[in-house]
């Protein structure tokens, strides 16, 4: 049965494919690093506006301060903050590369024991299968 206006089902070729798939692939890479680019900039951005608002907050706390003065404190609370997240990003980023090296070194070996111990079976299962075709053959 044809369904009026698909071409496919009515023995017509469809429309062009426009992309082939490396493009495809190429154009979705793109897509997932602008995407998170834009979410790393959004999170900079939160940081930045949690930063001010715990300067002010802190500023604040000090009634004695004029207006400019408040101002400078908030700003200067508000850099030491965001300094204080930039180490404690690094060092988590330090951190968890450090863990994808162990953990890298750690799956190498396991692999190559894997493997030692499965060639190991292999050619103890080959031995004993021969061993009992031998002996099948001399019986």
């Amino acid at each position: 049965m044809t369904v009026p206006g698909r071409r496919e089902h009515q023995g017509l070729p469809g429309p062009p494919d426009l992309m082939a798939g490396a493009a495809r692939r190429d154009l979705a890479a793109e897509a997932v690093t602008g995407i998170v680019r834009l979410e790393g900039y959004l999170l900079a951005q939160r940081a930045r506006t949690e930063a001010a608002e715990a300067g002010a907050a802190f500023a604040h706390r000090f009634p004695w301060l004029g207006p400019g003065e408040e101002a400078e404190v908030a700003r200067a609370f508000a850099q030491e903050h965001l300094a204080v997240r930039r180490r404690m990003l690094e060092a988590a980023v330090a951190h968890a590369e450090e863990l994808r090296r162990e953990y890298g070194r750690r799956y190498a070996c396991l692999r190559r024991r894997l493997v030692g111990t499965a060639l190991g079976v292999a050619a103890g299962a080959a031995a004993v299968l021969w061993v009992v075709a031998v002996a099948r053959g001399a019986g």
